[in-house]
């Protein structure tokens, strides 16, 4: 039971800063996963997911509409001496363009308690979480395209001279 609570009071939920974390990209330079001042969409995956080769090409074709307005984070989830490789690879073979960074001992995906792969996180230009989305499945394109449309226009509204 204590393992339970603990994993509850860790666990970042809807409303909750995304935590400041920095993570290595493919050479290795540290990278803010969320930078401040900028809406974010955070998305966890690994190249053996089989769901995650369906949603990332969705999460591409979200970036080329919204990749203006809005940054787009990949974050590998792969292990082992040759996950820079692997991904690299994977990101090729997919045509990802968004910048990919490790969390090759899986501390954000466990700070953030990740539960299953994919999972994509929509924070708002103040470091918050806006939308979670767990797993894939059918209606993720729109359901995530609702969430960066809803968050672009709060964030218009919030800029907005009063």
């Amino acid at each position: 039971m204590r393992v339970l609570v603990l994993l509850l009071v860790t666990r970042v939920i809807i409303g909750d800063a995304f935590p400041p974390r920095q993570l290595a990209d493919g050479d290795g330079a540290a990278v803010d996963v969320v930078a401040p001042g900028k809406i974010v969409v955070v998305d966890f995956f690994a190249t053996w997911c089989e769901p995650c080769r369906d949603e990332l090409p969705i999460l591409e074709g979200l970036r080329a509409r919204f990749g203006d307005r809005v940054t787009f984070v990949t974050v590998s989830e792969d292990t082992g001496a040759d996950a820079r490789d692997r991904v690299a690879r994977f990101a090729a073979e997919m045509r990802l363009g968004a910048p990919i960074l490790f969390d090759a001992d899986h501390a954000l995906y466990e700070r953030l308690g990740v539960r299953k792969l994919p999972t994509t996180y929509v924070v708002d230009a103040t470091g918050t979480v806006r939308h979670i989305n767990n797993g894939f499945g059918p209606g993720y394109r729109a359901r995530v395209a609702r969430w960066i449309a809803e968050t672009l226009r709060a964030e218009d509204r919030r800029r907005a001279p009063h």
